[in-house]
């Protein structure tokens, strides 16, 4: 009975922990749960993060009003956007380190022993980019987001990224005259760049090792190398870089509802709307990128 169970309690620890890196990681930490779920998680995960960069703008000049009431120090702001980068990475590896050592029949007629190891691996990573653009007038005509679009769940992007806590210290040292504010998008200053990185790193792992001793040999007894091994792996990377506008890239709006480009109600004419950062401000955001890649690639890399 007793080897029974622990064949059983063996058999179980195998299965729980030998699918980490043999199919594309799930997201989700659930395993089960169905394809719906699934998208409707990655869709809370990109509302909250366009939620915290709309909050925060929003606030910084409902806040500002009781310094100014009619934003005048922000003027320059107005004509910024904001451009959001987020990068999930999930990996899952799995490790298989058997070892057998071969005893001769009792009473041994000779001196023999025979020690057996293998090793086998198995590694499965996705990684997951989300980019989006905002004009700092959109995110004022938005205005708040409502309590219930925010998501306060487990998940780490689901939380307070201080963006806002960051945004007020920053223009608290441009109305101290701290830093220079910029006069306008296409002055001297339009190279200012503001950023705000956040990164999540959360490893987990498992271990099991099982041993058996029978009459001619031992099976992975005190192996000092676990004879299975799983582990998963979240990195979560969200960059929001604040700049001036390129007035040399437009793009047409499209009708959400019709999915086609919409038009000024007044003039008939095709709506347009700002698409790029000054090139200071987008090169910062694309070096912010270039470097998350490198980070992870090398932690990866040297992680066992």
């Amino acid at each position: 009975m007793a080897r029974t169970t622990s064949w059983t309690l063996s058999a179980l620890a195998a299965a729980a922990l030998g699918g980490c890196g043999l199919h594309v990681p799930e997201i989700q930490e659930n395993p089960f749960a169905s394809e719906s779920d699934r998208a409707a998680f990655i869709q809370s995960i990109v509302r909250n993060v366009r939620c915290e960069v709309q909050d925060a703008v929003v606030r910084l000049y409902a806040d500002n009003a009781d310094i100014d009431p009619e934003n005048r120090n922000l003027r320059w702001f107005d004509d910024w956007a904001a451009q959001i980068s987020l990068t999930l990475t999930t990996g899952e590896k799995t490790s298989l380190n058997p070892g057998i050592n071969l005893l001769p029949p009792s009473p041994p007629s000779s001196v023999f022993n025979l020690n057996l190891t293998a090793t086998g691996s198995a590694e499965a990573q996705r990684v997951d980019k989300i980019g989006s653009f905002f004009t700092v007038a959109e995110l004022k005509r938005y205005g708040a987001c409502r309590a219930e679009d925010r998501n306060r769940g487990p998940f780490m992007l689901q939380s307070d990224l201080k963006l806002f806590d960051w945004l007020q210290a920053t223009m608290i040292s441009i109305n101290l005259r701290d830093a220079p504010a910029p006069a306008n998008a296409g002055g001297p200053f339009k190279s200012n760049v503001l950023s705000h990185q956040v990164k999540f790193v959360v490893v987990s792992a498992g271990t099991a090792n099982p041993g058996w001793i029978l009459a001619t040999s031992t099976i992975n007894v005190n192996q000092a190398v676990p004879f299975l091994t799983a582990s998963r792996d979240r990195t979560q990377d969200l960059t929001i870089t604040f700049g001036p506008l390129d007035p040399a890239w437009k793009e047409y709006v499209i009708d959400p509802r019709t999915n086609r480009v919409a038009k000024d109600p007044r003039t008939g004419r095709p709506l347009m709307r700002d698409a790029a950062l000054a090139p200071a401000a987008a090169s910062a955001a694309v070096s912010a990128d270039i470097g998350n890649a490198v980070t992870n690639g090398i932690r990866n890399g040297l992680r066992p």
